[in-house]
């Protein structure tokens, strides 16, 4: 019965702390283009109405009309409606507003399952990636950015994993970038690119040059516009993600 007691407890106090947790969230986030909001006036039936903001941020709303909310928080448009429903139409009206369904959250790139998911408070871009299926095989961890309007320009950001994402932000997955690498080397197979990188490096990742390297006649094959080219490389000449390293077998 005790323990009972103690687990219904916990269960209570949980929902509790979400509950904050939510509602810290709507207090602090501002509304904008596509998001849906509820309105419940205490005894008025008629004005209590759940919208969608426009794309200039506007909620229309019953005697108001055209009402400005796109930038307000939840706090902030419960005193716009109540102090232009006060006086003229009615007398100390209680105004609650909360947000009943917030932009969508945006993935494209390397994952499982592109496109627009709904958001929730608390959202994280490891969760994000999550609602989209997953990565792809061919899914870079590290190169992932966001999309994120601030003051009506569009700004990018870096991610980790334990980021929070809020309701309309772009989230990209770029594909991961490798080189390869074949012939007399110890290690061949495919490495990760890395800025800066030159033949010399490219090669010591590959382990360094077999025995029977020919140092002097490597060659690579590149993409450039749409074609595969090859041609001879020098050691000191850079490396480019997809590129082919090819090392031949020196003449004894």
């Amino acid at each position: 019965m005790v323990n009972t007691l103690h687990r219904l407890m916990a269960i209570f106090a949980l929902a509790a702390l979400l509950m904050c947790t939510s509602l810290h969230a709507q207090d602090s986030y501002r509304l904008s283009p596509g998001d849906e909001v509820s309105v419940v006036v205490f005894g008025q039936e008629d004005l209590s109405v759940s919208g969608r903001l426009d794309e200039n941020g506007t909620l229309n709303y019953p005697l108001l009309g055209a009402v400005r909310a796109g930038g307000l928080t939840v706090s902030q448009l419960e005193r716009t409606l109540t102090d232009q429903l006060s006086g003229s139409y009615l007398v100390n009206p209680s105004v609650t507003v909360s947000v009943a369904s917030y932009r969508q959250v945006y993935i494209n790139g390397e994952v499982n399952s592109p496109g627009g998911f709904a958001y929730q408070p608390g959202l994280t871009l490891d969760k994000a990636i999550a609602l989209a299926g997953g990565f792809s095989d061919k899914a870079s961890k590290e190169r992932i950015t966001l999309t994120r309007e601030i003051n009506g320009t569009p700004q990018l950001y870096s991610m980790r994993p334990t980021d929070l994402v809020l309701p309309g932000d772009i989230i990209d997955v770029s594909e991961y970038l490798q080189i390869f690498v074949n012939g007399e080397v110890q290690r061949p197979g495919n490495y990760a690119y890395q800025p800066g990188l030159t033949v010399e490096k490219t090669i010591a990742l590959a382990g360094g040059f077999s025995a029977r390297a020919s140092k002097k006649r490597i060659r690579v094959s590149r993409e450039v516009d749409g074609q595969q080219l090859e041609g001879k490389i020098r050691m000191r000449d850079p490396v480019y993600p997809g590129d082919i390293l090819s090392v031949p077998q020196g003449f004894f």
